[in-house]
């Protein structure tokens, strides 16, 4: 069933919202019985023991809506099957990771397993042409976009760290991404562009409960397979044409810079990288944002404000950027490189990466520190 009129649409979209938000109060309450409560540790940026793993609620809900909706297009090789098949077992590892904490070689592996296999299912690849060189190698392209999704998918799990944050940028890519497909190619991507709306509808369920301040947070099983249906779509509209890689490095370009600056200041200091820890620019603005020498606000006041800040880079610098580079693609290493400066500068700015963390913050919950608890990680 395709999306043939505005009311039919709509009206899947609002039920698919509805039943986010069901089930993930639902999950609210089936977390202290299922052991999904989080407690703060000097590594987060919570100060209250909370839910996790509610991403388990839009992950159920986004692909069984699909599956029902568009029953007849699923086949071998299709984009569908893919973000069935893969998202279904990116999700059940992320929600093992949620309750058992799975060793960090055991998560990865399966990863990028799961990752090749989906891969390999979408080739062959479209020859790339890059500043009149024509790249065309199947193998070579599906190594380096292994690797490359592997990085995105776990760099979406590591900006899941304050309350809505994660949900509001997934939303704001998706919206963006199929604004641009919409007006360039809209008959031709039509299943595609359904897919990222039923997505964006179900996470939007989800921000009104992990809205801050959160009642619960959506865990691996939701961060990381943001991450790969994210990754899967991306890759699908650049083979098809509909968007190019320009695009899809300017539009998450506060995910991606924010991520991969932490992350190589960390390698590059020798530090755990693989360790949590709260040195990521949005972590550090948002703990500024409370400290007294800063904004002094709560922690509610922070994170939203860093959350739509985000949002607004997104909305009036990022889409724009990216629309100039699916328009005119011969300047878009220079469009991806204006986008990145201004979040370079604020990684620089605020020390993301640098070692240490930010103490916790308990002004605002003095029974917080009875609750600090350091985890340790499985190798």
């Amino acid at each position: 069933m395709v999306f043939d009129s505005v009311i039919t649409s709509s009206l899947v979209l609002f039920g698919v919202l509805l039943a986010t938000v069901a089930g993930t109060l639902l999950m609210i309450r089936l977390a202290s019985v299922l052991g999904l409560v989080q407690k703060p540790t000097s590594r987060c940026s919570h100060i209250q023991p909370t839910p996790r793993g509610g991403g388990l609620a839009f992950v159920l809900t986004s692909l069984l809506t699909m599956t029902v909706c568009y029953w007849n297009e699923v086949s071998s090789g299709s984009l569908l099957t893919v973000l069935l098949c893969g998202g279904a077992l990116i999700a059940a590892i992320g929600f093992c990771d949620d309750l058992y904490q799975l060793s960090i070689k055991k998560r990865l592996g399966v990863q990028i397993l799961i990752i090749a296999a989906s891969l390999y299912t979408l080739l062959p690849a479209p020859t790339l042409e890059l500043w009149g060189f024509q790249l065309q190698s199947d193998w070579l392209c599906w190594g380096v976009t292994t690797l490359a999704l592997v990085w995105w998918l776990n760099l979406f799990n590591f900006m899941d760290g304050i309350d809505g944050l994660a949900g509001v940028e997934a939303t704001g890519i998706l919206v963006g991404a199929g604004t641009l497909i919409y007006y360039q190619s809209p008959g031709e991507q039509s299943l595609t562009l359904s897919l990222m709306w039923i997505l964006a509808a179900a996470l939007i369920g989800f921000i009104q409960v992990n809205w801050a301040p959160a009642r619960i947070f959506m865990g691996d099983v939701g961060s990381t397979f943001l991450g790969y249906m994210l990754g899967m779509l991306a890759v699908s509209t650049i083979f098809s044409g509909a968007l190019n890689l320009w695009v899809w490095l300017i539009l998450p370009g506060v995910f991606w810079v924010d991520a991969t600056f932490t992350l190589l200041r960390r390698m590059l200091r020798g530090d755990r990288w693989y360790q949590a820890h709260q040195s990521h620019t949005y972590q550090r603005v948002s703990r500024y944002l409370e400290e007294p020498e800063g904004k002094n606000l709560s922690r509610k006041l922070a994170h939203r404000r860093v959350t739509l800040t985000a949002l607004a880079l997104n909305v009036c610098w990022l889409f724009p950027l990216a629309t100039v580079a699916l328009l005119w693609p011969a300047w878009g290493l220079p469009l991806v490189l204006i986008a990145w400066a201004p979040l370079i500068a604020l990684a620089v700015v605020y020390g993301a990466g640098k070692p240490g963390n930010i103490p916790l913050v308990t002004r605002h919950d003095p029974r917080a520190q009875a609750y600090r608890e350091e985890l340790p990680l499985k190798i």
